[in-house]
């Protein structure tokens, strides 16, 4: 199984579209994708929090964790007419994104 990491910066003022998105959207369109195993949206902690717990700093305050059983099926999806039309609604809702790929090995 494989992992993919979605980093977002995300204003005050969009975190509750861009949680809406997730839920009704992204979730939806992968859903009936091939290999999907499942996902996750995290949201940091708040500032304080994480200065209480001395969290690393970073510019994202949300990852989306997405679990496919191959890369080759995740690509499958990353190149589907329904990633198509819910990639940009998650990009326009943030300032920046990255990701990192994983093969899960425990």
């Amino acid at each position: 199984m494989i992992l993919l990491q979605i980093y977002f910066a995300v204003s005050p003022d969009n975190t509750g579209a861009f949680e809406s998105m997730y839920a009704n959207a992204y979730v939806p369109a992968m859903q009936d994708q091939v290999g999907y195993q499942g996902s996750t949206l995290l949201r940091l902690f708040p500032t304080a929090v994480s200065q209480e717990i001395g969290a690393s700093p970073t510019p994202f305050n949300y990852q989306m964790e997405l679990r496919f059983d191959t890369e080759a099926n995740r690509q499958k999806w990353a190149n589907s007419s329904e990633h198509a039309v819910v990639w940009p609604l998650a990009q326009e809702l943030a300032s920046e994104v990255a990701w990192r790929g994983y093969d899960i090995v425990g």
